[in-house]
Parts: C-alpha cells; sequence; structure tokens
C-alpha cells in the first residue's frame, strides 16, 4: 500500500462529504484509517501456505505467509470449529459485522490444527468480500489444501449496507464438499445439530 496517496484519498474523502480537514479531531484520521485498514485487509497481503510441524518450527517464511500446520490423522471423527469474524461489503464498502462461521470437516490423511481454521476464515474475511463467494473461498480451500473426507461451511452476518437501505441484514449461506454433499451416514445432520442454527 502507499500510504502516502492512501491518507490523501481519505483527506479527499472527508472534504468531499464536508469535512474540514484541519479540524483537531479530524487531522490524525488518514493516519489512523491507513493503520486499520493495513489490519482489516491483510488478505490482500498474505498467502496460506500449508506445512507440516516441522516445517513449521524449522524454516524461515517471509512476512507475507500465513503457516497453516498440518498434523498426520488416524481419525475420521467429525471436528466443528465455530470463528467470528468482520469483514467488508465489496459492492457499498460497509460493514459485514457479528460474523460467525461454523467449520466442519471430516478429516482423512492430514489434520488440521484447530486454531488454523480461524485463521483460514480471517484470511478471506480480510478482503473486500461477497458472504457466498467467501463461503465457497473457504470450503474450496479446505477441499483442495487439506483433501478431508468432507468438509462443510455455515456463515450467517449483518450487513450494514442492507441495513442502511432499509432491508433485514441478516444473511446465512453454507457450502459444502465431500461427505457433506450426500450426508453420507447423517453426518450433515449431526453437523446442523451440533451448530444449532
Amino acid at each position: 500500500m502507499n500510504e502516502k496517496k492512501f491518507k490523501e484519498a481519505i483527506r479527499t474523502i472527508l472534504k468531499e462529504i464536508g469535512e474540514d480537514v484541519n479540524r483537531e479531531g479530524i487531522k490524525a484520521t488518514p493516519d489512523r484509517v491507513c493503520r486499520l485498514y493495513k489490519r482489516l485487509y491483510y488478505g490482500y497481503g498474505k498467502k496460506l501456505k500449508v506445512m507440516d510441524e516441522k516445517e513449521r518450527n524449522c524454516e524461515k517464511f517471509s512476512d507475507d505467509i500465513i503457516p497453516i500446520t498440518v498434523f498426520d490423522n488416524i481419525s475420521k471423527d467429525l471436528l466443528v470449529r465455530k470463528v467470528t469474524f468482520i469483514s467488508t461489503c465489496e459492492h457499498h464498502l460497509a460493514s459485514i459485522t457479528n460474523g460467525e462461521c461454523w467449520i466442519g470437516i471430516v478429516p482423512d490423511k492430514k489434520l488440521m490444527g484447530m486454531n488454523k481454521i480461524d485463521k483460514v476464515v480471517k484470511y478471506f474475511a480480510g478482503r473486500l468480500q461477497i458472504q457466498e463467494r467467501m463461503t465457497k473461498d473457504i470450503v474450496d480451500w479446505i477441499d483442495n489444501n487439506i483433501n478431508p473426507l468432507g468438509v462443510i461451511c455455515v456463515i450467517k452476518a449483518n450487513h450494514l449496507c442492507a441495513e442502511l437501505q432499509g432491508d433485514d441484514g441478516h444473511f446465512i449461506t453454507s457450502g459444502a464438499r465431500g461427505i457433506f454433499l450426500n450426508n453420507k451416514d447423517g453426518i450433515k445432520d449431526e453437523f446442523m445439530e451440533l451448530i444449532k442454527l
């Protein structure tokens, strides 16, 4: 990010909405927004990388890598993780808040560290999004990189852009791969019962 250009763009927006950019409470706003956006949109400057524990603990890797540690797996049990997140609507640059993402995984040969699920969700939330694509991106990434027997993702979030237009901004999306698609042995039913949506 070119910080100088970014801060000037924020100053321009503030001027255009009628704000005095030299007012005491506003003078530092471009700097604050720049710092915030670096954290809020970190998904653009990073890459998820699958690695085993040895590689994770021994290898030096660049700051743009988010390590996703995997382990050898012997269990076929359903794992469920709930992750909270915030994101931003790509259509209006308005907040997507109170995000709750439930991930269900039935592992095969590789087991993903449970806290790494948080990193995957927040990576995809850390960019301009639409909820439908975010849901698909998460299940596709886990399916393609971890290769579980099945993965399912349900996301529930509030969209400020819809609320500001007078609509109900609550949306729920879901996506599934593998054994969740045909509800093998009732695995999808078990997941839905556990998350109780």
